[in-house]
């Protein structure tokens, strides 16, 4: 897997999840190229994707993704990103959030429906999505 572009080794990581939206390699490159956030680590210090949801409510163009990563360095990253069905380049939004604080990213790089997507809700929330 080292000849593999960061994208497509990321498409490639085992994660235990059911999404229905896509996990290509153009989909996670999105959550780098239209980063607003500036926070987002390398592609290639992720380590490991605790949790994952991506989600297609149309089935073709529009995506939901929330995830909590592990980096190589011991720290934590969270991302929500989202494209409406004109795709990433046109109505979207991609946040991320790192921090040596799991609990921290949690808090503030997921939102309340993340969190309960990824099963993560804080302690005043309930586990239900919203």
């Amino acid at each position: 897997m080292t000849d593999m572009q960061p994208y497509e080794r990321l498409a490639a990581l085992p994660i235990g999840h059911n999404p229905t939206g896509p996990e290509d390699a153009y989909t996670w490159s999105a959550l780098w190229c239209y980063d607003e956030s500036n926070a987002a680590p390398t592609p290639a210090a992720i380590t490991e994707v605790t949790h994952l949801w991506s989600e297609s409510y149309e089935g073709y163009a529009d995506v939901n993704v929330a995830l909590l990563a592990r980096l190589e360095s011991g720290a934590w990253a969270a991302c929500v990103a989202w494209c409406d069905t004109s795709g990433w380049d046109c109505q979207s939004g991609v946040d991320w959030k790192v921090s040596a604080d799991r609990d921290w990213v949690i808090r503030m790089g997921l939102d309340k429906e993340a969190r309960a997507r990824l099963g993560l809700p804080l302690p005043d929330e309930q586990q239900s999505p919203a």
